[in-house]
């Protein structure tokens, strides 16, 4: 045999592999995050159950359209009709509902003629319930909050808080849409400082 090298013959040196990338990085530690603004904003933060998700969408595009926050428009538009119904412009007369122990402002329309409800077929798939929805906004007054809590309550109109929202917002939108409610966006005045010499 020939003393050639052979070109295929493999190193019996175990190969040394090149540091991964990701060991060398650093990982920043991970950090709890404080939480004292929401603690401290908490009162202007509403969440409600069962508001029209029709009416929600309608404050929302109405606050894309004035560049504001969506709570600062429901805010608005709320307080409108909540002072139509103190000075009895709007009508809220709650109904009884045969299918639950509370009131309601808006019965269906098979509840409201006396006669019951079809039953459905099970292969049709049915429609969420609306308390299942969940509308919050931010920027809402705590005074506004307990009004409408109160309204809604035993003590008031014995409705669910999500029903008598939605039938405000309806009866606010409907005022700004006759032009009645005119919604204009004030600017808010900021300080701007400058920091000396470039530093904080």
């Amino acid at each position: 045999m020939s003393k050639r090298r052979n070109p295929f013959e493999t190193s019996k040196a175990a190969a040394v592999h090149p540091p991964s990338l990701y060991d060398s990085l650093r990982v920043a530690s991970p950090r709890r995050r404080s939480r004292q603004w929401e603690k401290a904003h908490l009162d202007f933060k509403v969440v409600y159950r069962g508001v029209d998700p029709k009416l929600a969408l309608r404050v929302n595009t109405l606050a894309a359209e004035l560049l504001v926050p969506e709570g600062e428009v429901a805010r608005s538009i709320l307080e409108y009709a909540m002072r139509a119904y103190e000075e009895g412009d709007l009508d809220l007369r709650p109904r009884p509902n045969p299918y639950r122990m509370r009131m309601t402002l808006h019965p269906s329309s098979q509840i409201s003629r006396g006669y019951p409800m079809k039953s459905k077929s099970r292969a049709r798939k049915s429609a969420e319930p609306s308390w299942r929805a969940i509308t919050s906004w931010r920027n809402f007054s705590p005074e506004l909050k307990k009004t409408i809590s109160a309204l809604a309550s035993e003590e008031g109109l014995n409705v669910p808080v999500g029903e008598l929202v939605s039938a405000l917002l309806r009866y606010g939108l409907r005022a700004h849409e006759a032009g009645l409610l005119k919604l204009e966006p004030v600017e808010k005045a900021t300080v701007l400082t400058l920091l000396q010499g470039g530093e904080e």
